[in-house]
């Protein structure tokens, strides 16, 4: 029996080669072995997979932008509460220049993007991005949003505290 092989790549099916039951044993994780009808083709497997949504690349990246903002966020205040003991309000930050009209020291090495950014005091820190920063228990705690308002429709936003765990979530009215 021959069995036909496509190897996948996010997220459509892009090869395929015919092999022997024999060679059909373990496989790497990437691979996926599946027994077709003489006319079918790895093809007609991937047309199934094109209607599923694909995240927009402006998308991804202004996503990408804002969970590494947030990590340099927590990273900051990390520092911060270090030195003093205490978290600091975003005008702290922004007055001991952590965050700047520069940039910022504390963003991830692979993600430069955000060390250059243009961040401001106010609502909006970067363009298209509002902070709701609160402290609370004698400034011992924070909680963080970083809301996307360009996106109006689902709110996209991405939310931490001083675990430093990161989340992301969008308006439970949104669909999609």
């Amino acid at each position: 029996m021959l069995l036909q092989q496509c190897e996948m790549s996010e997220p459509n099916f892009t090869s395929h080669k015919t092999i022997s039951q024999a060679d059909a044993a373990p496989k790497p994780p990437r691979r996926t072995t599946f027994p077709l009808a003489p006319d079918m083709s790895c093809q007609m497997a991937s047309r199934a997979q094109k209607g599923s949504p694909v995240m927009a690349d402006r998308e991804r990246e202004r996503r990408s932008f804002a969970q590494n903002v947030v990590k340099a966020i927590n990273a900051a205040e990390a520092d911060y509460r270090k030195k003093h003991d205490v978290y600091a309000n975003w005008d702290t930050l922004l007055g001991i220049g952590d965050f700047s009209s520069n940039g910022t020291k504390w963003a991830p090495a692979d993600f430069p993007t955000v060390a250059h950014a243009l961040y401001a005091s106010g609502a909006e820190i970067a363009p298209g991005w509002r902070l709701r920063l609160h402290l609370s228990n004698g400034d011992k705690a924070y909680d963080l949003l970083l809301e996307d308002v360009t996106d109006p429709k689902c709110g996209y936003a991405v939310m931490t505290d001083e675990r430093g765990l990161i989340r992301q979530g969008k308006s439970i009215d949104c669909g999609a």
